[in-house]
């Protein structure tokens, strides 16, 4: 049986509630785990040595159902509209949609290479690993230091991206490329990644809230902040889990989110205790200079 045969016979149209809720939970179990007066919650299990990038062919991020336990800032009434700002996904056969695949069948090529294995290492998508993600373009592991302030903006305005991303793939209920083509992923394939939609990508929405976030928050590495985000997005696409196109509608959905953030008050008094929480943090905790040095081989092209 082929992988696309064994993949489609399990899809369902409940994706889009188990995709949004995956994020949302590995997110705030990482938030929980710099609050030491929560209660533990569970999560998916951390990779074998941590934080080594996880292994090439390691199962998919799992999906779970536990909601966040911080609300947004701005609530499904006041979420921008993605029917607005969001086109739809290129339809079959278009241009766009070419394109699409012919990324996906060039991107096979990297299979076991160290871009491989950096997409890999992203696809753990938790607070602790996000912070560690971006730790050498801030000069600052945030996942080893506490930073109370940092988290709750980031993790607020997760729950908003949650609930936007949500809805805008359930719209769209696109598929995953690698149930339309043949060719290796860098994760083995749950049934919950491959009932989710994958138009606009979760992962990439997340890690460009993060870098637009973090951007505004040490604007001293802004650009270096930046460009891992853009990395972080890329890898999706290197996994093969996500087109290309899934990636910049990720990035759409993020910004036009970061804008709406800025009408609310709360999230500008929240933000303006970030910055002063990282100017406070800056030479604590300096990230792996090694490992830094070969990340940067990676984020100069997007593959």
């Amino acid at each position: 049986m082929t992988l696309r045969t064994a993949v489609n016979a399990s899809l369902r149209l409940l994706a889009t509630a188990a995709a949004s809720s995956l994020i949302a939970a590995a997110l705030v179990a990482g938030a929980d785990a710099q609050q030491p007066a929560t209660k533990p919650q569970p999560s998916r299990a951390a990779p074998a040595k941590p934080p080594a990038p996880a292994p090439i062919g390691a199962p998919a991020t799992a999906e779970v159902s536990r909601k966040p336990t911080l609300g947004g800032y701005l609530g499904e009434q006041r979420l921008p509209d993605f029917q607005v700002f969001l086109p739809p996904p290129p339809a079959a056969g278009s241009p766009l949609a070419v394109a699409d695949a012919a990324i996906f069948e060039e991107t096979r090529k990297l299979e076991n290479g160290p871009r491989w294995q950096l997409a890999a290492n992203d696809d753990r998508i938790n607070l602790k690993a996000l912070l560690e993600d971006f730790g050498c373009s801030g000069g600052l592991d945030l996942s080893s230091v506490d930073a109370p302030a940092i988290t709750r903006v980031l993790v607020r305005s997760s729950a908003d991206l949650f609930a936007l991303i949500g809805i805008s793939k359930d719209a769209y209920k696109r598929r995953r490329p690698f149930l339309e083509h043949e060719g290796p992923i860098c994760v083995m394939p749950s049934e919950e990644l491959t009932e989710s939609p994958s138009y606009p990508s979760g992962h990439s929405a997340t890690g460009w809230l993060y870098a637009l976030l973090l951007a505004e928050i040490d604007p001293a590495h802004g650009d270096a902040i930046i460009q891992r985000g853009r990395a972080y997005g890329e890898s999706r696409v290197v996994c093969g889990v996500h087109y290309y196109s899934d990636i910049e509608g990720g990035r759409i959905t993020a910004s036009a989110l970061v804008a709406a953030l800025h009408g609310s008050p709360e999230f500008e008094t929240d933000i303006a205790s970030a910055r002063a929480e990282m100017f406070s943090l800056h030479g604590k905790a300096a990230p792996a200079a090694a490992a830094c040095e070969s990340e940067k081989s990676n984020l100069a092209t997007p593959w």
